[in-house]
């Protein structure tokens, strides 16, 4: 059962209610199936003032006097300021009600004039043949008698006025009582449309009043504000899509009506967190609410929700067989061929979709589990992958969540590892640094590269204490290195993730590292991404200072693969470019690559920045990388990464050669 459906059948019966008791009895039902608690503390729910002695640590909620674990679960939130509002109205009925019915027929203007509530009384042909002074403020005139309270109605609704007014004067009590109330749009005589709740009440046996006597209240405001309550329960304000609360509720009804079969598509945005990272939080907002868009163009007649931060979801109910559900991944894959937002950037977003039927679940949480299984499987294939669930390749995506798992572990077991590769000066051939490369001890897996875990690691949020890690391990491990053979200690240089970066006190973390060792600055070089440096972020900008002011070099790493601009060259503060290992790879048989390769390395010298090649795995691919004006090289050739062991002794046997 819903929440929507818990505070749609308490509105139902507030409706019969003829007393103070009766909706303190309906609030304490409608609480204890929003509370849901059937095995935990016993549920307190009563009105303000209560009508019966409350627990010590209860709490008042509006109208409302609650125990303490129920009143303060954010889940409920809106759901009990919905209920609380639904009880003032409530009890103002019964006041109301119960005070026409005790108060002869001479006292009836006093009464109605103290409320700003409409008392109408009508004929058995529905006329009004007497109208409170108040109407004049709801209706804009008090001059009703003799109207038919059915025009008064918006046209829409008339049928339904007359057909209550004649359920009102049924002679089952019973029904009066349970269907005699109702919302009504009336047209008032200055052309304003105003909701009224009605409630109708047959007095044709009573001599004071001798007809039915009908309540308007004005519930324009209030059906405004639950609309507005629902809308924030059930929809995503940034996008405007249902939620995943809407959306599971969905799911859960296409199941239970079991006609033909329903599909979920669960669809994750790849590189969303980059973009974030990169060019901001509102350049991100602009690409979900383009997301939800196209994925409204693709899938026009489903469903479709934002269920996380970076994820939608797709319900496709009740259509023809499995193969419509393939059709519709496949061409929701395709939406996402084409630049997501048309800038001058042309920014794509690729993603990743998980597939499940009801041919192999038989619950809605059958259905979604399947579906985020078949996600990760689409995920583990690479960007802009569609997978539908498969029971054979389950082993896979369980690979994946296991990894995960083990990797936190991993953290605290000390069961990382760092290796390092030798930078070598192309020139001489003498060693002037190495790179750290962190790797992965695992327990029944061997030893893992990074490769293997890192997007995991970023998924989770541990790149960030596993890059500290590598950091503290590599600056204490660079201390004890010899001198090279040409008489100067060989740097270290650590890739640094963006996250890790724009964590807060990254800078204060290096620099407290650099004096606790005493590891000169000018051994340190950070390597950084390309997508750092796209934000115009000036706390980004301002920690690559402090840190070059320190004397630590900088370097851009994988240079060419991400967001390349030349231009930029100019104004980050650098001091050491990488050029990309695909660079390197194609120089060797492309001329068109090599003269490509040159501009870019004649550049970044006139700058005055040094120039790395990476990936060099053989003497041609060295050879034209010194020709073109490349100082160092790194890669195979000269050595595979290697212990910390094996480095001091690397670097020893380098200085007897």
């Amino acid at each position: 059962m819903s929440v929507l459906d818990v505070l749609r059948d308490a509105g139902a019966e507030f409706l019969t209610a003829t007393s103070r008791q009766d909706v303190a009895a309906v609030v304490a039902r409608a609480v204890a199936r929003l509370a849901d608690r059937p095995d935990g503390p016993a549920v307190f729910a009563d009105l303000f003032p209560p009508t019966r002695t409350p627990p010590t640590a209860a709490v008042r909620r509006g109208a409302l006097v609650l125990d303490r674990d129920t009143a303060e679960r954010p889940d409920l939130s809106v759901a009990l300021e919905v209920l609380a509002s639904q009880v003032t109205f409530a009890l103002e009925r019964v006041r109301l009600t119960a005070e026409i019915i005790e108060r002869h027929h001479d006292r009836l203007n006093t009464l109605v004039e103290q409320t700003s509530d409409v008392i109408l009384i009508i004929d058995d042909d529905d006329r009004i043949r007497y109208a409170s002074p108040s109407a004049r403020v709801l209706l804009g005139t008090s001059a009703l008698s003799g109207a038919s309270l059915v025009d008064l109605v918006d046209s829409s609704e008339r049928r339904q006025a007359g057909y209550l007014l004649r359920y009102a004067r049924s002679i089952d009590p019973r029904a009066v009582a349970g269907g005699s109330r109702a919302d009504w749009t009336l047209r008032a005589d200055d052309g304003r449309t105003v909701r009224v709740e009605v409630s109708c009440r047959d007095l044709r046996t009573d001599e004071s009043i001798r007809g039915v006597v009908v309540t308007l209240r004005d519930v324009t405001n209030q059906r405004r504000l639950e609309h507005e309550l629902t809308r924030r329960l059930f929809r995503d304000a940034l996008t405007g899509l249902p939620n995943r609360l809407f959306f599971d509720e969905r799911v859960s009804e296409a199941i239970a009506a079991d006609l033909d079969v329903t599909g979920v598509l669960l669809i994750d945005l790849d590189n969303f967190r980059a973009i974030n990272e990169a060019l901001g939080r509102e350049t991100g907002d602009a690409v979900l609410q383009a997301v939800a868009k196209r994925l409204g163009d693709a899938a026009e007649d489903c469903l479709i929700a934002r269920v996380g931060g970076n994820e939608f979801a797709v319900l496709a109910a009740n259509v023809a067989g499995v193969e419509i559900v393939d059709e519709l991944a496949a061409r929701l894959t395709d939406a996402f061929a084409s630049p997501i937002l048309d800038s001058a950037d042309m920014l794509s977003c690729t993603a990743s979709i998980g597939v499940a039927t009801t041919m192999n679940a038989g619950t809605a949480e059958e259905l979604l589990r399947h579906a985020d299984l078949a996600l990760d499987s689409a995920k583990a294939a690479g960007r802009g992958n569609w997978r539908r669930y498969d029971p054979a390749t389950s082993t896979a995506v369980g690979y994946r969540l296991e990894l995960r798992t083990a990797l936190r572990q991993a953290l605290q077991d000390d069961a990382l590892l760092v290796e390092y590769q030798p930078i070598i000066a192309l020139g001489t051939g003498h060693t002037a640094g190495f790179e750290a490369l962190v790797r992965w001890r695992h327990p029944t897996r061997g030893v893992l590269s990074p490769g293997e875990f890192i997007d995991i690691a970023e998924e989770s949020g541990l790149i960030t204490p596993i890059g500290d890690w590598v950091l503290a391990t590599a600056i204490r491990d660079a201390l004890e290195w010899p001198r090279t053979a040409s008489n100067t200690y060989p740097y270290i240089s650590i890739n640094v993730s963006v996250q890790q970066f724009r964590s807060s006190g990254f800078v204060d973390t290096v620099l407290r590292l650099l004096t606790e060792t005493r590891l000169p600055p000018a051994r340190l070089v950070l390597e950084i991404t390309e997508s750092l440096l796209l934000r115009d972020d000036d706390k980004v900008w301002n920690d690559l200072k402090r840190l070059r002011q320190w004397g630590i070099r900088m370097a851009i790493d994988d240079f060419g693969t991400g967001y390349s601009a030349l231009g930029y060259l100019r104004q980050v503060p650098l001091d050491i470019v990488k050029l990309d290992r695909i660079f390197i790879s194609t120089m060797a048989t492309s001329t068109r690559q090599r003269e490509l390769v040159r501009g870019i390395v004649q550049l970044t010298r006139t700058l005055g920045l040094t120039v790395v090649a990476e990936g060099i795995e053989t003497e041609r691919q060295r050879d034209i990388s010194m020709a073109i004006g490349c100082g160092y090289g790194q890669g195979f050739l000269f050595a595979r990464p290697m212990s910390h062991e094996d480095a001091v002794a690397w670097t020893r046997r380098a200085n007897a050669e």
